[in-house]
């Protein structure tokens, strides 16, 4: 366990750095929102250092199963004697401050905190502190990092913000130096984060029911490269004009990747025309070999450029590369394959930004150029569909059909005169008519598995429970045998 670990005090902001004091005063912290992927992975964390962890959610998952099986005390349900006994009470974004639990903690004085501060006390005492950044794409990279760490024997410790089945789960507290996270921009939430290596693989606007402007999205990655170590580097994207201008001047040492001739690690010879694409990979100016990835799309080959990029800088060597990005096929809700048994294809995917949809289509229509494919979205909040509503009109039309559910509402109240069906106007608008609107999604399985066809492949799309969509219309395709 590295040296430098913290235990409470009173006062979450006074923290005395004493291992002994951590090895001698476990606590007892309780997590309101247990069941969320990043909520979820700290639980686990903190549950493997052997500290004393309970949690509450509004309704079961298969994080609150896992973590319940590990040993951890999960209630269905806030209620303020949830807090009992609790050193330190952390609560996700979702928790809103009249969520009973959160009274009670400071009714008895327990000290609180977000989510994303108790991930920066969690990062602090490592050397090397691996933060991934970007608008799109952090989970893939991370998850990638991960692969290739484990091949080349770099005991990490690791929090993902989506399942992968090496972890069985979304986290691993290892015993070597390093610890790597994601690092979200919503809500300004990564600036709790002093990293060592920082990855920026995009920025885009996003989260512009907090930021307002992209020129104040920019603003604020700029505060977080300056967080970073003095004698750190940020592995960045130079085919991004935004993070190019992010990192003007930003006094760090910047490693560059990507398909631009002048990029540090650059992706050559690229084929994407298949599930598994090949690429050489160059590592300033030296061809060091041909990668393979596990999972489609040029997308994902950008981001395994970046997660080569920090394998690199920890002492990874081109080996253990290769071996880490073939043999990753993907973090759930990522291009998830649910169902493949030789007739349709039902694909999972967390894409919900027009960005993200767009590749993740484009992708899907390179790699498997021979299939009629079926998009299913679920627009998730309000917020993003009204800034976005033609934008996920356009990028929904590289599919061959698609299905648009209800807005997936998550924090917010409905906006007047936001729906999801204004996406489908837009689309028929634009000239697009093979679009339907579905508001209720309990309803689309069983229409998609009367109507699939063998050479379909459906892909579910949204950061919502739009998941059960897909998870369902497999259900009924296997117990159907349609192969």
């Amino acid at each position: 366990m590295p040296s430098g670990l913290w235990v409470w005090i009173r006062d979450p902001d006074q923290l005395i750095k004493s291992k002994e004091a951590v090895l001698s005063a476990k606590l007892h912290y309780h997590l309101i929102g247990i069941g969320g992927a990043g909520m979820s992975a700290i639980a686990h964390i903190l549950h493997g250092r052997g500290e004393s962890v309970s949690g509450s959610d509004r309704q079961e998952n298969d994080a609150t199963r896992r973590l319940r099986a590990a040993g951890v005390k999960v209630s269905i349900g806030h209620s303020a004697a949830n807090v009992n006994g609790a050193d330190v009470v952390v609560y996700s974004a979702a928790i809103k401050p009249d969520n009973p639990e959160r009274v009670e903690a400071v009714r008895k004085g327990i000290p609180t905190l977000e989510r994303p501060a108790m991930l920066g006390r969690l990062m602090e005492p490592y050397q090397h502190r691996v933060a991934v950044s970007g608008t799109h794409g952090k989970t893939t990279t991370t998850s990638m990092i991960d692969m290739i760490l484990e091949q080349a024997g770099i005991d990490a410790s690791v929090l993902i913000g989506g399942d992968l089945k090496s972890l069985g789960g979304n986290a691993r507290l290892g015993n070597g130096s390093v610890f790597v996270t994601e690092a979200c921009e919503a809500f300004s939430s990564f600036l709790h984060l002093y990293p060592s290596i920082t990855v920026i693989t995009n920025i885009d606007a996003d989260h512009l029911d907090h930021y307002g402007t992209i020129e104040a999205i920019e603003n604020t990655f700029r505060k977080f490269v300056s967080q970073l170590d003095a004698d750190g580097c940020v592995i960045a994207c130079g085919d991004d004009p935004r993070v190019r201008k992010v990192l003007d001047g930003c006094g760090r040492r910047v490693i560059w990747f990507g398909l631009d001739g002048n990029s540090d690690l650059r992706a050559v010879d690229v084929d994407i025309t298949k599930p598994e694409p090949t690429y050489t990979l160059v590592r300033n100016g030296e061809a060091l070999g041909e990668v393979t990835l596990g999972v489609p799309g040029i997308q994902n080959v950008t981001d395994s450029l970046a997660a080569a990029g920090v394998a690199f800088e920890l002492g990874a060597d081109f080996e253990a590369v290769c071996k880490g990005l073939e043999e990753f096929h993907g973090a759930g809700r990522r291009f998830e394959v649910l169902y493949d048994a030789g007739g349709p294809m039902v694909v999972d995917d967390y894409a919900h930004h027009p960005a993200e949809i767009k590749a993740t289509l484009s992708g899907t229509r390179a790699a498997y150029g021979d299939r009629h494919i079926i998009a299913v979205f679920q627009p998730h909040l309000y917020s993003r569909t009204r800034a976005f509503r033609n934008e996920f009109a356009e990028a929904l039309s590289i599919a061959d059909e698609v299905v648009v559910s209800s807005i997936y509402a998550a924090r917010e109240l409905p906006i007047e005169g936001v729906t999801a069906e204004s996406i489908v106007d837009k689309m028929r608008e634009n000239g697009f008519q093979s679009v339907q609107y579905a508001p209720d999604k309990d309803v689309i399985p069983e229409q998609l598995a009367r109507e699939v066809k063998s050479s379909d492949l459906v892909i579910i799309l949204g950061a919502g429970d739009i998941r059960i969509v897909g998870e369902r219309l497999a259900a009924i395709l296997s117990e159907r045998g349609n192969g």
